[in-house]
């Protein structure tokens, strides 16, 4: 603390050892008389308030001195609390300004002092809790906002989304997943802002633990009331509330297009087209979401559908950019390319900002023939040095879209050379180099990628790349850190296996191959490498074993001659020569 003179000084090491008699009962001793205190006080000291958007803010008890420094409030409560060791509402205040300061530990003994001092006042509680959070002590934490819920007056509506973020913290995510679900039943979203925070709390709990269902489920029940919420906001001019309504329904919208995306690179077009277009009518506004509608049904070869979705389009929101965007995707596939372009400059007229789209109109004017106008285009986009990275990242996209991966290079180069920190403009080098073979070039933007964003599919296809570049051991690091990151990867725990074996290290390619069958069970590629590396460890009977149980998944010629070959080591030829025929025998019906 910096006094400004001797006698604050004095006072300031008097009023120390007035907090430290006070602090000096453990926790124990304060929760044990949280048991035993009386009802609630009137709050009329500092509290954590809580913000509009659900954050936690903190309030100085006597704002009318606003012209203080927080020493000068640190030393006049110095001098209250010398002159009454027992204002709980002192150390409380002491304490607001310490965590303000972010001066966590100071701020603990603080509260705890006011918590000691008058036991029954709920905000001291809620206080002391949330430095405990930010010391990570979420026990104890809990505990507090427990106090806090029993003590406050009105009972504090953010009890639950307390006391379930401290159990979510504290990595127990069944009891935050209660607590939440106990303060929807008594906070209806639809009237409570706090209700609306509680959904975006369980809904984040439920993303973390990866239960998708659950998210959307969730999603999906409380979308009716937080539209409610906002309609009844509209009405009143209220803004209270409003953004977590707003973001309960974005979360479902952005769920829903990731959906659609998911079906979409799965092959299920048509799904993926339905699903953008329950998107689109949960949110109209969002009409860049209708070229993506064409684009399913156009993959899907439903051309019909698609000319409906745009005609339809054309008649509802004709002045909508995304409109004419749909229209120029089916005049393109259909190799109307005037029309098509006539379409998209009508969408860049509506919507000037259209990313990529002087790309599109330039691309078309080349297929045209007109081949000045096409220059044009692109080189107002691609050729000035002026020009975005962005903008040259979507142009080196829309090549590599068209399998002109060599192409796509030199503008990539440019795009990490510019701009470093852009990680789709590393990973977008490193397929495009990848995909023109160039392996050994292709690692390191795959590992600027990994660095930039360490996503389990970063390192699973740096593993590939470095595999086919002969790098065995920089692909094994790989394929272990994309298992560090989702210990459940299929296909990064298979190439793992086989990366080992390449390796010639056979227990440990056998071992993984143990793990494989785990998440991958009745799996003939398992078994059947299983039994390879048995072979090449010389343990030639549990090779055996593992090819049989591969022929019971699939039968396969070189499972057949592979245990010809393990009871040869054996010295059973016998044995051999029945599984020889056997694979001659399917080489020959194949």
């Amino acid at each position: 603390m910096l006094e400004d003179s001797v006698q604050d000084r004095q006072r300031t090491a008097v009023c120390r050892v007035a907090v430290s008699s006070h602090v000096a009962c453990s926790l124990l001793c304060l929760l044990s008389l949280l048991a035993v205190a009386g009802t609630a006080a009137a709050q009329n000291s500092a509290v954590a308030d809580t913000a509009a958007d659900g954050s936690i803010t903190f309030r100085y008890q006597d704002e009318s001195k606003l012209d203080l420094t927080p020493e000068e409030k640190i030393s006049e409560l110095n001098g209250k609390i010398l002159r009454d060791p027992t204002n709980g509402d002192n150390y409380n205040n002491l304490g607001v300004i310490y965590a303000r300061q972010e001066n966590w530990v100071t701020a603990r003994d603080a509260f705890l002092a006011a918590v000691q001092a008058k036991p029954t006042e709920g905000d001291f509680h809620r206080n002391l809790g949330l430095v405990l959070v930010k010391l990570e002590q979420y026990d104890l934490a809990i505990g507090e906002f427990e106090a806090y819920r029993k003590f406050a007056s009105l009972r504090g509506a953010d009890t639950w989304r307390l006391i379930g973020e401290a159990y979510r913290m504290a990595g127990k995510p069944d009891e935050a997943r209660q607590e939440f679900r106990e303060g929807l039943k008594a906070l209806p979203p639809d009237r409570e802002s706090e209700g609306l925070r509680l959904v975006l709390a369980l809904n984040r709990l439920e993303d973390e633990q990866r239960n998708g269902q659950a998210s959307r489920e969730l999603l999906e029940t409380y979308v009716p009331a937080a539209n409610r919420y906002l309609v009844n906001a509209e009405k009143t001019g209220a803004t209270e509330g409003v953004s977590q309504a707003r973001a309960i329904r974005n979360n479902l919208l952005n769920l829903y297009i990731d959906d659609a995306k998911i079906l979409a690179d799965s092959g299920l077009h048509i799904e993926a087209a339905q699903t953008y277009a329950k998107a689109l009518a949960m949110a109209p506004e969002r009409d860049e979401l209708l070229p993506s509608i064409v684009e399913q049904y156009i993959e899907a070869d439903d051309l019909l559908q698609a000319r409906v979705t745009a005609r339809m389009a054309r008649s509802d929101l004709p002045d909508a950019a995304g409109t004419w965007l749909a229209t120029g995707k089916i005049y393109a596939h259909e190799n109307r390319f005037e029309e098509a372009i006539e379409a998209y400059k009508k969408a860049r007229e509506i919507d000037p900002t259209i990313k990529g789209l002087d790309l599109v109109i330039g691309n078309l004017y080349m297929k045209t023939g007109n081949v000045s106008e096409g220059r044009k285009y692109l080189a107002s986009e691609i050729d000035n040095p002026d020009t975005p990275p962005e903008v040259v990242y979507n142009y080196a996209v829309s090549l590599m879209k068209e399998k002109k991966y060599s192409a796509a290079i030199r503008p990539l180069q440019r795009v990490v050379r510019e701009r470093p920190d852009m990680v789709q403009g590393w990973s977008a080098l490193a397929i495009a180099l990848y995909k023109n073979k160039q392996y050994a070039q292709a690692i390191e933007p795959y590992q600027r990628t990994l660095e930039l964003d360490p996503k389990p599919k970063h390192a699973y296809e740096l593993g590939i790349c470095a595999k086919k570049a002969d790098r065995i051991d920089l692909a094994i690091e790989a394929y272990e850190q994309a298992l560090a990151l989702e210990p459940g990867y299929v296909e990064a725990r298979y190439n793992y296996s086989l990366a080992l074996m390449d390796a010639k290290r056979y227990d440990d390619a056998a071992a993984s191959f143990d793990s494989l069958l785990v998440i991958e069970p009745d799996s003939y590629r398992a078994f059947y490498s299983q039994g390879l590396s048995l072979y090449y460890l010389g343990r030639y009977d549990e090779a055996i074993d593992a090819f049989e149980l591969a022929l019971e998944q699939k039968e396969t010629v070189n499972a057949y001659n592979n245990i010809g070959l393990s009871y040869d080591k054996l010295g059973d030829k016998k044995s051999a020569q029945t599984y020889y025929k056997e694979a001659k025998k399917l080489k020959g019906s194949g």
